[in-house]
């Protein structure tokens, strides 16, 4: 069943990057009725502003994803202003890049608690409204990362690793109640998350694409994509009916494979990354 017009739904860490791509393409083609939640006000504004000129409503809720009421109030919002929810984005994310034994416990509990737990709570709050809807969709916005893990990186890809476990066991556990859930695991996507998260610049992928020589070209071409493609393949996804796990980028999907096929050789390249050396 495709996407309905007047779509209702909610999307976390809607400010910037996937999310708030994703709510505006939502708007201009099926009239979206969202919510949306971040902790930029002034961004969220903005992007309020874009879906009511794209033709969709957006109410906006500031806060902290982790806050304890936050996924309450997000359901709460989308039933009593739009009637029900059709739609759950949980594209909230962080990293905290740097190596295991530098980790201390507090760091830990923060990437959990706005990758993984964010993710459980608002799945919890707006699953009996998704049950009543003619075909609910959950979007999960894991990570290759949740699927081959490296150096430097282990806490990250840790949450990810449990995203993507609890999206892949709804989606078949959810199924007999006509819900879809859509993994999607990006590998490197230009969005503002490596700024956001103080990634080196020797590494973002967006400063790396701009550059006017071989490595710029690749990242560009091969090695990353867009938000706008990244949101134009998790849009066919909702489009089937039926629960899909995407992973996006050449590179993400030979990882990937690679680790399903030859993981002891897959082990062996990912001690070669290693993110953690400047943190």
């Amino acid at each position: 069943m495709p996407l309905p017009q007047n779509l209702k739904g909610i999307i976390t860490g809607a400010s910037t990057g996937i999310g708030r791509s994703l709510a505006i393409q939502l708007a201009r083609v099926y009239k979206a009725q969202l919510v949306l939640t971040a902790r930029s006000k002034h961004d969220l504004q903005t992007c309020q502003a874009e879906i009511e000129k794209a033709g969709g409503k957006a109410e906006i809720i500031v806060g902290d994803i982790t806050d304890e009421n936050l996924a309450a109030e997000l359901a709460a919002r989308c039933l009593t202003t739009y009637g029900g929810i059709d739609l759950l984005v949980n594209n909230a994310g962080m990293g905290i890049p740097g190596k295991f034994e530098n980790l201390d416990m507090d760091k830990w509990r923060r990437v959990f608690e706005v990758n993984f737990f964010s993710a459980l709570k608002t799945t919890y709050a707006c699953l009996d409204e998704l049950k009543k809807s003619p075909r609910g969709k959950i979007v999960n916005i894991s990570s290759v990362a949740g699927k081959i893990a490296i150096p430097g990186s282990v806490s990250y890809c840790s949450t990810k690793f449990a995203l993507t476990a609890l999206s892949n066991g709804l989606a078949a556990e959810l199924a007999p109640d006509h819900i879809d859930v859509v993994t999607v695991c990006p590998g490197w996507v230009r969005t503002e998350f490596f700024e956001k998260n103080n990634v080196p610049d020797s590494r973002n992928p967006n400063l790396i694409a701009t550059q006017n020589n071989l490595k710029g070209y690749l990242m560009k071409n091969f090695l990353s994509v867009s938000t706008e493609d990244c949101v134009r393949d998790i849009i066919q996804a909702l489009n089937k009916d039926e629960a899909q796990e995407l992973i996006l980028t050449i590179p993400g999907k030979l990882a990937e494979r690679l680790n399903g096929l030859a993981p002891r050789f897959a082990s062996r390249l990912a001690r070669r990354i290693d993110l953690g050396n400047n943190h």
